[in-house]
């Protein structure tokens, strides 16, 4: 389907049809409560809670935007979204059977595992059917890689695939979907190293230099309100736009952070500007169920200083030349899913998990690619200590 939408995301039905089309069904999901949080902060950013009390995962799930609605789509989406890796993840088509005797276009050991996993190719697993994003063709994935139930289970089972939200996305066609599934795969592998990098050793970009529209409007609001922002240039092997944002202010010193991935640099900086403004609010609000508790002492703070960018610092020509443009959102899924095969040597599969013509929801498992569980993106001031040298032995 061919875009019509540009403005902070690409998409390709207006934000006032697609809110027309979830806010009815936001009762079918479970979702009892939308908020705009946006007040309880002073960087008018506009950020968004849904809350889904009967949730399997998170109960509240955040939703930012350049503007309110798209703030307010993205959280009742992603709150949908969870509820489709929840209740809507396929039968297992073939049960208790290893890899090893299966055809796969991917190696599963190369999946998303967790810590200490004992995974192996003849570890007997329930198998999903699932759609080759390069080539059409159908294939299997591991159940335990799509669908998510966090609720405590008294039987012991051994660590093997770590089923998580990364690759978990909608949109309002099937190829819209995939895309965003697929931009966030990559997003997680961009940044996985970006965390042990010193920040002097990182390309900064000036934010005054910001010329897209949409973007500067946000920095600008941000600057008004006193906060300090940094913006990070993260090299990549895919050759797409990547952006690792720090959010800072006397009132809440405490370090906020977001990340973004696009063909278009502007919707790059713009997701993770947003991202960065979301997770700070979340924060603030303490509505979420997986907040660290590190996030909120008892004693007061000493407010401090803010943060100093160090290392290189380059103005926003030097890094928005466009990479890929794409007028169709089926051209864009396409040249992704290539990528994908191209830098892993293994094909990116797709679940669909949709329950509604109005939409879709897509699970994206990807082999190859790194994920390190919570995406987490410390800001280094120096480089980690090396290991002591062993002692020689008398």
């Amino acid at each position: 389907m061919r875009k019509v939408h540009f403005d902070g995301t690409h998409r390709v039905r207006h934000p006032e049809e697609t809110w027309a089309v979830i806010d009815r069904l936001r009762g079918t999901f479970g979702i009892t409560r939308v908020a705009d949080v946006t007040g309880l902060d002073t960087l008018g950013v506009p950020v968004v809670m849904a809350v889904r009390p009967a949730a399997k995962t998170l109960t509240v799930s955040q939703g930012k935007g350049t503007s309110l609605l798209l703030a307010r789509i993205s959280a009742v989406m992603e709150s949908v979204e969870l509820w489709h890796a929840e209740y809507a993840c396929p039968a297992s088509e073939v049960l208790g059977t290893p890899a090893c005797e299966l055809t796969l276009p991917y190696d599963v050991r190369d999946l998303q595992q967790h810590h200490g996993s004992l995974l192996s190719e003849r570890t007997p697993l329930d198998w999903v059917v699932g759609t080759d994003a390069a080539t059409g063709e159908k294939t299997l994935v591991p159940r335990a890689s799509v669908g998510i139930d966090y609720q405590v289970s008294e039987a012991w089972q051994p660590p093997l695939l770590h089923g998580s939200t990364n690759g978990l996305a909608s949109g309002n066609s099937y190829h819209e979907a995939v895309t965003h599934a697929l931009h966030e795969v990559i997003e997680r592998d961009c940044t996985a190293a970006i965390g042990s990098v010193p920040v002097s050793e990182r390309r900064h970009v000036d934010p005054s230099t910001v010329d897209d529209p949409m973007c500067a409007a946000m920095l600008g609001r941000i600057a008004d309100a006193g906060a300090w922002i940094e913006i990070a240039d993260v090299p990549n092997r895919w050759g797409l736009p990547c952006f690792v944002t720090y959010l800072w202010s006397e009132d809440f010193p405490a370090l906020a952070v977001g990340s973004g991935v696009h063909s278009s640099p502007a919707v790059a900086l713009s997701r993770a500007v947003t991202e960065s403004a979301q997770s700070r609010l979340t924060a603030i609000a303490g509505s979420r169920d997986d907040l660290s508790a590190a996030l909120f002492s008892p004693a007061p703070s000493a407010a401090g200083r803010a943060p100093v960018t160090q290392g290189d610092v380059v103005g926003w020509a030097d890094v928005s030349a466009p990479v890929h443009q794409f007028a169709e959102d089926t051209d864009e899924t396409r040249w992704l899913a290539d990528r994908v095969c191209e830098l892993t040597g293994s094909p990116p599969v797709v679940v669909d998990l949709s329950t509604h013509d109005g939409f879709s929801v897509v699970k994206v498992v990807a082999a190859g690619v790194t994920f390190d569980g919570r995406h987490e993106i410390p800001r280094p001031l120096a480089p980690p200590a090396s290991p002591p040298a062993p002692k020689e032995s008398a």
